[in-house]
Order: C-alpha cells, then sequence, then structure tokens
C-alpha cells in the first residue's frame, strides 16, 4: 500500500479563545500504487487538511500517516523537506508559477531543491513533460502569456518533474471554467496511466470526481467511501 492513513485527528483552535473545531476526528484511508482517488464533501469539511498532512505542509494532532511505510508525521526537517519534493507532488486551485520565469524554468522549479543532479536531463525530462501536457510550443513564454488551463497544465507538469509516487490535487479545477476543469481532470487521468503516479484530487464537483477510480467523502471529521 503506497498510504496508510490511520486514525488522523486534527483540530483548529480559535485565535481569539473561542470555540475549537475539530476537524478531523480518526480519519482512515488507504491508497495503493496507482490508483486514483476523489475526496469529496461540504466547504470546511477538512478536505484540504487531509492533503496537507499527507504532504508535510501541516501536522496532525494524532494518528498515522504512512507513506512507502515512514510515518510523515515523524519526520525530521531535513526529510521532510526530501519527501516534500521526491515523494509527493503538489497542484493547488492557484498554479502559483513564478512571473519572472518562462514554463519551461517554472517546471524546474522543483529540481532546485536537489542540487547535483543531470541538468541536462531534467531539462528533457521537462520538456518531455510539457509536451505530454500540450504545452511543447510554449517552453519560452512567461505565465502571463497563457491561459488559465495553460497555466494549469505547466503545473501538473511541475508538479510530476521529480518523478513523485503521489500527487496531491487540492481542487485543481477551481479557477477554470467547465471545459478547462474537464480537460484538466482528463490530464490527471491520463498522467496517471502514463507515469502511474497516484492521485489524491479534492473536488467540489460530482463529474469530476467520478473520473477517479474511487470517491471517498468527508462528513463530519470521517471518510465514508461513496457508492457508485
Amino acid at each position: 500500500m503506497l498510504l496508510e492513513i490511520k486514525n488522523l485527528s486534527k483540530t483548529y483552535r480559535s485565535p481569539d479563545g473561542g470555540d475549537a473545531v475539530d476537524v478531523l476526528r480518526g480519519v482512515d484511508l488507504s491508497v495503493a500504487v496507482g490508483e486514483t482517488v476523489a475526496i469529496v464533501g461540504p466547504s470546511g469539511s477538512g478536505k484540504s487538511t487531509v492533503l496537507n498532512i499527507v504532504g508535510a505542509l501541516d501536522r496532525a494532532d494524532a494518528g498515522e500517516v504512512l507513506v512507502d511505510g515512514r510515518d510523515v508525521e515523524k519526520l525530521g526537517e531535513a526529510d521532510v523537506a526530501a519527501y516534500r519534493s521526491a515523494t509527493v507532488g503538489f497542484i493547488f486551485q492557484l498554479h502559483h508559477l513564478l512571473p519572472q520565469c518562462t514554463v519551461l524554468e517554472n517546471v524546474l522549479v522543483p529540481t532546485l531543491a536537489q542540487p547535483g543532479g543531470d541538468r541536462a536531463a531534467l531539462r528533457e525530462r521537462a520538456k518531455t513533460l510539457l509536451e505530454a501536457v500540450g504545452l511543447a510550443h510554449r517552453t519560452g513564454h512567461r505565465p502571463g502569456q497563457l491561459s488559465g488551463g495553460e497555466r494549469q497544465r505547466v503545473a501538473v507538469a511541475r508538479a510530476l518533474i521529480n518523478q513523485p509516487k503521489l500527487l496531491l490535487a487540492d481542487e485543481p479545477t477551481g479557477a477554470l471554467d467547465r471545459v478547462n476543469a474537464g480537460r484538466l481532470v482528463d490530464l490527471l487521468v491520463e498522467m496517471n496511466r502514463a507515469q502511474g503516479v497516484a492521485v489524491i484530487m479534492v473536488t467540489h464537483a460530482p463529474e469530476l470526481a467520478a473520473r477517479m477510480g474511487r470517491v471517498v467523502e468527508l462528513m463530519d471529521g470521517k471518510l465514508a467511501e461513496v457508492r457508485r
């Protein structure tokens, strides 16, 4: 099993002394190598929190997050950085591309955390990924010269540059129109098939969630499988 989440809990305490909010109350989830999973649920239910904890961007209050048998919650600072760089890839609702850099340079940004790599080989991999996402003709352009859908496709290529085993997509279509949203999910499905990367996607759109192999719903702090 690639990912095993066991009894995950997270509480957010109010900075003004108000009532604490129990966002996650014993969440369990298993994801196999190469599997695709959609997480759905109401706004504020904690969907993004699950992804942030799996991606080591946040810490749980209790529970285990095992990725390839390693407990992400117990990784030291240096190991967390290496984990984020090599094991997981991130796609967010906003692309977070660097406006001053070209498309090719943006895709290569995650490789900068791995000094000593074969830069020529990495550039070729970046070009191959951009070709796979339909942007081979845009390598020298800057984000401001691209459409919203194109910028998100660059973000997909960037997330895959270090060959992660797990791709975490947090509302990746939230800023796109319906046509481009569908195209982006088509791309995630294709990258899953071509690259063998497991995908966990948070989305509010049932028709997009249905494109994943499994759908789970986060409600009242717990995850439950959605029957289809």
